[in-house]
């Protein structure tokens, strides 16, 4: 039975995504995403005792570290945060990777990567990738490393994951994607079947608008744009994590049937019932989503089995 603490949380997003108005460019999602407006949660999530948090830069890039004091392993997380590629941060994100870097036993590397439209399509990528190739010449092994990310920060790992294998570069132990945004030719039936059912993305203009200012030009079927449409040989154990209410339910679905066909012995896929995107951030705090931690755990359990 869904919790009550998540049916709290859908109806308060719902009237929040009401009181947003029309979105008609993607300055209207940074607006409402950045600024004052989220100032109650720039630093409230840096305050666990076992967490050192600190900043430094890559060139351009710059690098949020969550070093775990329990840890004495290289055991990393790169964490490659959702927002559409057009918005989010440490401050929307802060308290998800917190309880991943607690509960996983990992530090945690999130890269602060360039957004759209200011830096469209393959900014992300390329800052993803950089972050990974640092995680490397640190002399951290690949076995000690995993790969994650929600919304567009799902497909931003799996886009990665296309890149290592281009590269040649030593691929991650284990990937995990939570409600992963694998279609931005916005194709699946769910948009259309499930979107009145979802209080955090809803149907309509707003979703092309962020894919325009995303693909800046580029072809939406580009498998690094669209990761359903990704060859998925040699890959490393995926986890596929999604709510059942979701808009972009189907491109979850899709990706673990191609998962299937492709790696059958490599693949998880976990349905969150009664459940909204990404709830899973919603997991610090006295009003955490009880689904959230267990969610969680449940990443947890999977990497384990390969780190």
């Amino acid at each position: 039975m869904t919790s009550l603490r998540s049916k709290f949380w859908s109806l308060i997003i719902s009237k929040l995504i009401m009181k947003v108005g029309e979105i008609k460019d993607p300055d209207d999602i940074r607006r409402d995403m950045s600024g004052d407006k989220l100032s109650f949660l720039r630093d409230k999530w840096k305050r666990e005792t076992y967490i050192d948090y600190t900043n430094y830069f890559i060139d351009h890039l710059e690098i949020l570290e969550l070093r775990n004091k329990k840890v004495k392993s290289n055991k990393t997380l790169l964490y490659l945060h959702g927002g559409g590629y057009v918005a989010c941060g440490p401050e929307t994100h802060g308290a998800l990777i917190t309880q991943l870097s607690l509960i996983t036993n990992s530090h945690v590397i999130f890269p602060i990567y360039r957004l759209a439209p200011e830096n469209p399509f393959p900014a992300a990528i390329e800052d993803a990738l950089i972050t990974y190739k640092d995680l490397l010449e640190k002399g951290i092994s690949p076995n000690e490393i995993f790969i994650a990310g929600d919304s567009a920060g799902g497909g931003l790992t799996l886009a990665l994951l296309q890149k290592i294998r281009s590269e040649e570069l030593a691929m991650p132990s284990c990937a995990i994607v939570i409600s992963p945004w694998t279609d931005l030719t916005l194709s699946g039936d769910s948009i259309h079947e499930r979107g009145h059912r979802d209080p955090m993305i809803k149907p309509g203009p707003a979703m092309q608008v962020t894919v325009d200012a995303y693909c800046g030009g580029e072809d939406v079927n580009n498998p690094l744009i669209s990761p359903l449409f990704a060859d998925y040989n040699d890959m490393p154990p995926i986890q596929i994590q999604v709510a059942s209410e979701e808009t972009i339910y189907d491109d979850s679905s899709r990706l673990y049937e191609k998962l299937k066909e492709q790696n059958p012995d490599k693949v998880e896929f976990i349905e969150w019932k009664g459940l909204f995107h990404v709830f899973q951030a919603f997991c610090s705090g006295w009003l955490a989503i009880p689904e959230a931690k267990k969610s969680i755990k449940s990443i947890a359990k999977f990497v384990d089995l390969y780190i």
